[in-house]
């Protein structure tokens, strides 16, 4: 009975089984590495995006537009002359004017600014007959808004819609980095734990059944705790050869191991990040509107 044959064949089993094992889990980890590395750049770039966005916005006169837009709409000077808003409060008057004028951004102040001019203006009252010719002259000219005033105002518009639909899509470029990154940390933790099994399997599978080797031929084994036998064999060439063998690959895996907490670490931070702030619409301008 030769038992040299079995842990030669056990142990090299194990090792190769080992080996191919670790070395797809490395070449995931590396080909992982690099991925979230571009993920992470990606949000990089996507965050000056952001600040270029919100800087062009900054720029854009809101108030400016509805103001103009509320004091020159001539449906609305209709509907006061009309008394259509008589007897009404502030919030009325505002719903009114948000129902009948979808294009304006609900900003209270500019809206009742030009609204209040237009009422004093075009509000129901008895005009006395002399002066009736002269207030319906000045309501006349009025209605006529400066030229190129509209063409200004469309321009303005549509400089802030384009805005707008940039903001809507950058948000869904970080909704969808973010679940990269989510995706890579569920990635990740099997890969670590493949990790542990293997820096466990290795010493028992691989190195234990080294140590017994060279075995006498027809001898019996068995399993025996004696301390001077342990400490007469540290003294060895063949320990120190599986000791050197032993810290090379358990280095080599504890080395990818702590890549994994690593990589953890940074798409934790990452992840934090992305915060809500950058997918909030409102965050870009309070004037927009979340799809």
């Amino acid at each position: 009975m030769d038992w040299n044959w079995f842990f030669s064949s056990f142990s090299q089993s194990a090792a190769a089984l080992i080996g191919i094992i670790g070395a797809f889990i490395i070449s995931r980890l590396l080909g992982l590495n690099e991925k979230i590395s571009a993920t992470i750049s990606h949000f990089d770039q996507l965050l000056i995006d952001f600040n270029h966005l919100k800087a062009s916005i900054s720029i854009r006169h809101f108030s400016w537009y509805t103001n103009l837009s509320v004091f020159y709409d001539s449906d609305l000077k209709d509907s006061i002359e009309n008394g259509e808003f008589e007897n009404l409060n502030q919030v009325e008057i505002l719903n009114k004017i948000y129902q009948n004028n979808s294009n304006l951004f609900k900003i209270d102040d500019s809206v009742l600014e030009a609204f209040n001019k237009l009422y004093e203006e075009y509000r129901p009252r008895h005009i006395p007959v002399q002066e009736g010719f002269s207030i319906i002259q000045r309501k006349l000219l009025s209605k006529i808004a400066p030229v190129g005033l509209w063409d200004s105002l469309n321009a303005e518009r549509e400089a802030i819609n384009q805005l707008e639909v940039e903001s809507h899509t950058l948000i869904q470029h970080f909704q969808q980095n973010l679940q990269d990154l989510n995706s890579f940390i569920s990635t990740i933790k099997p890969l670590r734990i493949i990790i542990i099994i293997l820096m466990i399997s290795f010493p028992l599978t691989v190195i234990y059944s080294l140590h017994f080797m060279p075995v006498p031929n027809n001898e019996e084994l068995a399993i025996t705790f004696n301390p001077i036998v342990i400490i007469q064999s540290i003294f060895t060439i063949k320990f120190l050869l599986l000791f050197i063998l032993f810290c090379t690959v358990e280095g080599i895996l504890c080395y990818f191991l702590i890549q994994t907490y690593q990589l953890d670490h940074k798409l934790v931070l990452a992840i934090q990040t992305n915060s809500d702030d950058l997918r909030n619409m409102k965050n870009y301008s309070e004037y927009f509107k979340e799809k």
